[in-house]
């Protein structure tokens, strides 16, 4: 591309939208050091990935990019044997972790995005890295006491000697003896030491080292006798602490530069996805468009927004180019618009090439070797070039580089010299890139160049539109229609005498005149055009919208009586069925009734129902089992059933309603009607009998399983309160059958989080733990797989 082109149409703007669409520092980077792509296979392959990422936005999936940082210098240091800072071991991890989150989401949505599950393979996870890390660095950068045995040994030993160190110190400030040597009765440190603040008279009086004084000279701060061995404990212990932790830091650094170049490349394709994904949200705020690429030289862009401008204030622009005509000039006024649509194809085209879509109904592009573009004012007082000598210059820069099927962009063409000869310059230039088959696309305000255009086969022309009645540019572009400048109309607008501008009309060449009232008459013709062809768009539209609801009214006609017929249909035939059913009923049970009608049977029959009935019911008639008593029924010595005590029990005893039964050694009174009749000593009714306890396994079980949550909130407990929630969470879990189990246990200092995992490491119960995603909760929750 020419360099001159990209910086003329303010590329450079439109790669600053796409950085700030971006999510990480790297990604932001090389989305402002985008460049534009002029072979058609790859160009068409920075459109798909862009229509893959959006195709996931619109669905509602995000990239997981949190967490990612330029690691890629500190990586190189310690592959040169360099000790990495914990804060930067911290970043690495977090990095590590956001390199495996994208693969994952990547082969998730393959379906969707194929292309860019491909990225997926150079994406190489680090398990082990990765848990080292998060096993030794805490989220705010520092050392973990968990990240050695000996580590966590020093730090315990550091703070039992500063407990003795305070104890010793409350010993003496609360000393009745010493309190006049006292300037506050208060504990502070200097150089790492423990100390107490003297009064300066006293200081002989005071046994302890002297470490420093106030600024009035009346305070000393001194390190008591007694607790200077403590301190001295206190000191070792922090050198070997540091010897240590530098220990730490090297190993970890260690094992990043083992894995250095595996980081580097995950990191710079994590850096790839970033500004893909920034490609797509910028169409989304832009509501873009893909372009559709094709093969031939032509441009025909639909609805096109200027994609700098306000996008809900830009007048839409239609604009082809190529096809029958590859020369397009555009004529109007000043402030109409000429150089807006000039700047927009260019654009569009570079956005195309890099990857963007295009803020537009619709459009259609080639894939240009090259851009070339001169607008606005190249005067350089530099170079001692004056408007027209430093527009030439970049023009004939462009005339030697120029091949057939680049793309070609002049604003007001040989402008600033004399009208003749600029005019007579430019239709040999036009002429020149018309027969090399360049795309080009000028504005000018000759009228000679549209005369021009209109005499040259594959030349068009176009204007930008003024309004004659409010004397204002509407910003609307006019294919096939010259322009005029309407110098008159404005000079009038802005307040310029009514005599001066009629003056000017008399200077003006009859050839001129003549070709002005052309050009008016033409656009008097068009917005007559226009007019009534919008007039006849209308009625079209509103006949075809009239069509359609006849036809829809037709179709649900005829659905209603085909769904009359069809009930009507139905309803006779299930009254046929349903008349015949009945009938052969009836004759059935006639026939029935004439064979076994035998008035003698019947009444022996009766009789022996009767007898049955008063045999039932007699009070001599034994009880039916399960049956509840009453206090006539009530006897001593029945066996019965007690539910509430859900045992068989004796009657030893009837009290009026109530009786008296004896389970084993036990005797309860109860009411009559709450026992059940059993007929035998032990035997039971299965309806009554204690359900066994054969399925109670599975019956907790199942409602162990509906009731546990595969989630648990420690958040606010301690250490100690948190252990026992947890190990009823996982035996709950192991009960339900749940493979995994979410503890949130939040992010605060990060204690709870390092004794949970230190605790968890080490559970027989636990496969495997790690940090949730960042969705659902990131370093604020662990997940364990059990």
């Amino acid at each position: 591309m020419a360099r001159f082109a990209v910086k003329t149409l303010e590329f450079d703007k439109v790669k600053a939208l796409l950085a700030s669409k971006t999510a990480t520092s790297l990604g932001k980077a090389q989305a402002l050091a985008i460049r534009t792509e002029s072979e058609f296979s790859i160009v068409k392959r920075l459109q798909e990935e862009t229509a893959e990422a959006l195709r996931l936005l619109d669905e509602g999936k995000r990239f997981p990019f949190g967490g990612a940082h330029n690691i890629v210098a500190a990586v190189k240091h310690a592959q040169l044997g360099a000790v990495l800072e914990a804060e930067t071991l911290m970043e690495i991890g977090s990095t590590a972790a956001a390199i495996r989150q994208i693969k994952t989401f990547l082969q998730e949505e393959s379906e969707l995005a194929p292309t860019l599950a491909a990225y997926a393979e150079a994406l190489q996870p680090l398990p082990r890295l990765e848990k080292q890390l998060e096993n030794a660095i805490s989220e705010k950068g520092e050392i973990k006491d968990s990240a050695s045995t000996k580590l966590g040994g020093l730090r315990t030993g550091i703070q039992i000697a500063k407990n003795r160190v305070r104890e010793q110190l409350e010993k003496v400030l609360h000393d009745p003896n010493n309190q006049k040597y006292f300037q506050d009765a208060l504990v502070t440190m200097r150089g790492d030491r423990y100390v107490i603040p003297i009064k300066q008279e006293y200081k002989l009086n005071f046994p302890g080292v002297v470490h420093d004084q106030s600024g009035s000279g009346a305070t000393l701060f001194i390190e008591p006798m007694a607790v200077v061995n403590l301190n001295n404990d206190i000191k070792k212990y922090m050198a070997e602490e540091k010897e240590e932790i530098e220990r730490i830091l090297r190993q970890l650094s260690g094992s990043v530069g083992a894995d250095g170049d595996l980081l580097i490349a995950g990191v710079e394709t994590l850096t790839n996805l970033d500004v893909i994904c920034a490609r797509a949200y910028l169409a989304q705020v832009q509501k873009a468009v893909r372009p559709m690429l094709h093969l031939g030289g032509k441009v025909e862009i639909v609805q096109g927004r200027h994609p700098l401008l306000d996008q809900s204030q830009v007048v839409p622009l239609d604009i082809e180019l190529g096809g029958d005509f590859n020369t397009l000039l555009i004529t109007g006024p000043n402030t109409g618009g000429k150089t807006v649509a000039l700047k927009a194809v260019g654009l569009f085209a570079l956005m195309a090439q890099a990857g963007l879509f295009l803020p537009a109904r619709s459009a259609k592009m080639p894939v240009f070797r090259a851009i070339y573009a001169d607008i606005g004012d190249e005067q350089s007082i530099e170079q001692s070039l004056s408007t027209f000598s430093g527009h030439m210059t970049n023009l004939v820069e462009i005339l030697n580089e120029v091949r057939s099927g680049d793309l070609v962009l002049v604003d007001e063409i040989c402008a600033g010299t004399d009208p003749n000869e600029g005019a007579a310059l430019a239709m040999a230039m036009l002429e020149h890139l018309h027969e090399q088959g360049v795309l080009t696309m000028i504005t000018t305000h000759y009228s000679e160049l549209k005369t021009f255009a209109y005499g040259h086969t594959g030349m068009e022309n176009a204007s930008v539109e003024f309004d004659p009645v409010s004397l204002r540019p509407t910003y609307r572009l006019l294919m096939g229609v010259p322009g005029s400048s309407n110098a008159f109309n404005i000079s009038r607008r802005l307040g310029l005498s009514e005599e001066i501008v009629e003056n000017a009309g008399k200077l003006l060449d009859q050839e001129h005149v003549h070709m002005e009232d052309v050009l008016h008459d033409l656009e008097g013709e068009r917005r007559q055009y226009e007019s009534q062809n919008k007039e006849i768009q209308m009625l079209r539209l509103e006949s075809e919208r009239i069509k359609q609801e006849l036809h829809k009214q037709k179709q649900e006609l005829d659905r209603r009586k085909n769904e009359m017929l069809r009930k009507a249909r139905e309803q006779a035939d299930e009254i046929y069925r349903s008349s015949r059913r009945e009938s052969e009923a009836i004759l059935k049970e006639l026939r029935s009734m004439k064979a076994d009608f035998d008035a003698k049977k019947l009444e022996a029959a009766a009789e022996a129902a009767r007898k049955q009935l008063n045999k039932q019911f007699s009070e001599d008639a034994p009880l039916p089992e399960g049956t509840p008593l009453s206090k006539e029924t009530a006897k001593v010595g029945q066996t019965v059933f007690l539910p509430s005590l859900r045992q068989n029990g004796t009657i030893v005893a009837v009290n009026g309603g109530d009786v008296t039964v004896q389970v084993g050694i036990l005797k309860t009174n109860v009411p009559a009607k709450n026992c059940l009749l059993v007929k035998g000593k032990t035997k039971v009714s299965e309806d009554l009998r204690p359900k066994k306890r054969k399925g109670y396994a599975h019956d907790m079980l199942v409602t162990r399983t509906a009731s546990t949550r595969q989630e648990l909130d420690v958040r606010g407990m301690t250490i100690e309160e948190a252990i026992p929630t947890v190990d009823k969470g996982i035996d709950d879990a192991l009960l339900a059958g749940l493979p995994e189990l979410r503890i949130i246990h939040g992010k605060g200092t990060g204690a709870l989080r390092a004794g949970l995992t230190a605790y968890l490491s080490a559970h027989r119960a636990v496969k495997r733990l790690e940090l949730a995603s960042l969705h659902e909760g990131g370093a604020g929750a662990t997940v364990i797989y059990l």
